[in-house]
């Protein structure tokens, strides 16, 4: 069932429900309001009643009457009853007689005694109450029970008709409840509806783009989600054009060193038996270096494809001073030059490893065009890696961290042009930044921002 249809069945339910108890409530009450009219209706016709009869002689005859006129009307019984139960007075339809009980005779035993209830009379139903007066008689007063009753058939019949309109107008309710919950729950679902065709499309299609126009205009949380998706598109989009150019610029860079080796390879097959040991042993070594620069290619390129936010290191505060002196010990080893490090630096929170790694690429690269000297300069949670060498080109300073950028200048010279790549991508994923400019007194000053591991 769709979400739609859950909606409208549910506020229908609710709707049924609380129509449901207010119809009953209504109904309930309308009929303790109606049967309280008839009974103080009885009540006030019984006291004119024994008002009136209180004046007269009753004879020990059934009579119709010259008496009370104003009591009984076309929908009323009127009877009296001696203390033997014999009617004495009996005014009303032909063919109409109250049941005398032992209930009524007993209103007898009590003056001014009462007695109301629901009977029987001919298949209808009456209401009728019994009471008793003290009449005058040739032997003194005497205890006569009077029952009136009225029939109750057209209180019914509006109880009935009441009910009946209740549970038409309660059912209509229920109605327009649930088609206006379906018709807001369709508004409402509409952008998910949305997202779920897009989503559908796309992987339909294997296409971001197929995607389409999603409407963020939505209000609440629904808005919210298209939202969310549509970013979510739009990162997804930027990471298959950055996935795409990369392998376009890989396959670019690994062209040049695979046609050497395989230049140096053929030669070698076909004229290997002619080439003296030296040449042979030059074509060996250029094939190797080819061979080693692939596979620092291939394993820069896997550094560099790695999602560095999704990684099973952990992030712990990091004191950026030992990490320093660490990576300047081991490329004062590698690099044979002066490397130091100064400053004070702060500790930053990140993954210990890709740190070191950003860290090791600046000072590698440092260190290929370095004079002889190579500093570290530590500021807070700002690392620069100095060098004493020919500084940058002005015209490559805002390309250093793209992939495979290499000014013309260093093209010949070793190398992938992905190291400062990779310290991008790296510093990027911890939320800092980089940056690269040339120093006042010559050379090129690279570094890196952390955020600060806030004090507790």
């Amino acid at each position: 069932m769709s979400l739609r249809w859950r909606w409208a069945l549910g506020l229908g339910v609710v709707a049924a429900l609380a129509i449901g108890l207010i119809t009953i409530a209504a109904v309930v009450s309308a009929e303790r309001q109606l049967r309280g009219a008839v009974d103080s209706d009885l009540r006030q016709r019984a006291s004119e009643l024994a008002r009136l009869s209180g004046a007269q002689r009753i004879e020990g005859r059934v009579q119709r009457a010259r008496l009370l006129p104003r009591i009984v009307d076309l929908d009323a019984v009127v009877q009296a009853l001696d203390e033997d139960g014999a009617v004495l007075l009996q005014i009303g339809p032909e063919g109409v007689i109250p049941p005398v009980e032992a209930a009524d005779l007993g209103v007898l035993a009590e003056v001014g005694g009462s007695l109301v209830r629901d009977v029987e009379i001919a298949g209808v139903t009456f209401r009728m109450i019994t009471f008793s007066v003290r009449l005058p008689t040739d032997g003194g007063p005497s205890a006569v029970a009077f029952q009136i009753a009225t029939d109750r058939s057209r209180v019914d019949a509006n109880l009935t008709e009441l009910t009946r309109r209740l549970v038409t107008i309660g059912v209509l309710g229920v109605l327009l409840v649930g088609f206006t919950g379906w018709l807001l729950a369709s508004r409402a679902v509409r952008p998910i509806t949305d997202l779920t065709d897009a989503a559908e499309r796309i992987a339909s299609s294997e296409r971001i783009d197929a995607g389409g126009r999603l409407d963020m205009s939505a209000p609440g949380e629904i808005g919210r989600l298209a939202r969310a998706f549509s970013s979510m598109l739009a990162s997804l989009r930027k990471s298959r054009e950055e996935q795409q150019r990369l392998v376009t610029d890989a396959g670019h860079e690994f062209r040049t060193p695979i046609t050497s080796l395989t230049t140096n390879l053929e030669v070698l097959r076909r004229q290997g038996d002619r080439l003296s040991r030296d040449q042979s042993h030059d074509l060996i070594e250029a094939a190797l270096a080819e061979s080693r620069q692939l596979a620092g290619l291939a394993a820069e390129l896997v550094d560099l494809s790695t999602d560095a936010h999704h990684t099973d290191e952990p992030t712990v505060p990091v004191d950026m001073r030992p990490l320093a002196d660490e990576v300047a010990d081991r490329f004062r080893q590698l690099s044979g030059k002066e490397i130091t490090v100064s400053g004070v630096g702060a500790t930053v929170k990140g993954r210990r490893s890709q740190l070191e790694r950003a860290l090791g690429n600046l000072v590698d690269n440092a260190a290929k065009w370095a004079g002889s000297a190579v500093e570290i300069v530590l500021d807070g949670p700002s690392v620069t890696v100095v060098d004493d060498g020919p500084g940058i080109p002005e015209e490559a300073i805002a390309h250093i961290f793209d992939r495979f950028y290499r000014s013309s200048d260093v093209r010949s010279s070793p190398g992938t042009g992905l190291g400062l790549s990779i310290v991008e991508h790296l510093i990027v994923a911890h939320g800092g930044k980089v940056t690269a400019r040339n120093g006042p007194g010559g050379g090129a000053e690279v570094g890196f921002t952390l955020p600060v591991v806030p004090d507790r």
